[in-house]
């Protein structure tokens, strides 16, 4: 069973052109920002619960239904936080690069 979350181009437009961490600078080599789709906003708990995952290195935002994660180096102990993530909100979320949401915003724009 794969879990798949629709959003309607204007919705996509919004996720890519959105910025949670423009403090921090722009993306750099070795640095990512991914972008989990949900179908429901999650609860205050849950969020705040994702929000304690933060690390030095693992920065997360929750806005309406996606949750942006920005990691500012590449390690293994990132990717393990990848399955703790799904767990922690207690549903199932489709991660994707901003670079990618960013190339289906402009192909959805398009059509």
């Amino acid at each position: 069973e794969v879990a798949t979350f629709v959003r309607t181009a204007a919705e996509l437009a919004a996720v890519a052109a959105y910025e949670p961490f423009a403090a921090l600078g722009p993306l750099e080599a070795g640095r990512d920002l991914w972008i989990g789709f949900l179908s429901a906003p999650p609860t205050a708990d849950v969020e705040r619960a994702v929000l304690a995952l933060a690390t030095d290195v693992d920065r997360f935002r929750v806005t309406g239904r996606e949750l942006y994660w920005r990691r500012l180096v590449r390690n293994m102990e990132s990717l393990r936080l990848g399955a703790r993530l799904e767990r922690v909100l207690g549903a199932p979320m489709t991660m994707r690069n901003a670079t990618t949401v960013r190339k289906l915003a402009d192909r959805a724009a398009a059509s």
